[in-house]
């Protein structure tokens, strides 16, 4: 397989063999282990199932606990598809290892951003504002006007309005593998991967060739 899952540590340093100095984030891969392989002519597309993690039995709801079952493996902290992926044999029922990718490898990190709560349209958008002064009154970081005229009569869809912000799955393409630790299972990727420390990240080699 060419793809893994693992868990935000947080950020770090390292120096490279010319003294600089590189921002890199710790990324552990824990108990991360493939378990089925989806196949178009059952399933209609190929996928790898991945288990993460463990789970307590008494945490699971009873149709998991069948999945589980028919699986026959324990509860896992998070079940995740990798699309276009296929386990071979050796790997299926195998914890994976981070020895999949080497230092200078390129990947794609998909990460949930962290959740700002609910938010305005100068800090969701990056609006400017109306002006302190020239009568400006109670609407300093206000939206301004969003709908129209008699035509079209109605909001677009895509306006920039105040709402839930952050907590969206953010994807970031060949990103630099700064190290690979084989004996504690851990990832240094160079500079910063989305979402709060503790996060559950997806890895995956990068079948771009730009950089």
């Amino acid at each position: 397989m060419n793809s893994i899952l693992g868990r935000k540590i947080g950020m770090t340093q390292i120096f490279s063999e010319n003294g600089d100095c590189v921002p890199v984030t710790v990324i552990a891969v824990e108990k991360c282990v493939p378990v089925l392989n989806r196949s178009k002519e059952k399933n209609g597309y190929e996928a790898a199932l991945v288990a993460y993690g463990e789970k307590k039995r008494k945490h699971v709801n009873k149709p998991m606990q069948g999945l589980y079952g028919k699986l026959k493996i324990e509860p896992a902290r998070l079940l995740a598809e990798f699309r276009g992926e296929v386990a071979t044999e050796e790997e299926l029922g195998k914890p994976l290892s981070v020895d999949i990718f080497a230092p200078g490898d390129k990947v794609d990190v998909v990460g949930v951003s962290k959740g700002k709560g609910f938010a305005g349209v100068v800090k969701r958008h990056g609006f400017s504002g109306a002006p302190g002064s020239r009568g400006a009154h109670e609407s300093f970081r206000g939206g301004g006007s969003i709908g129209m005229h008699t035509y079209p009569g109605k909001v677009f869809k895509g306006k920039g309005m105040p709402g839930r912000m952050g907590g969206e799955n953010i994807h970031i393409r060949n990103q630099k593998v700064a190290l690979v630790d084989k004996d504690k299972n851990v990832l240094l990727l160079r500079g910063a991967v989305p979402g709060a420390n503790g996060g559950i990240v997806r890895i995956t080699k990068s079948r771009s060739k730009k950089a």
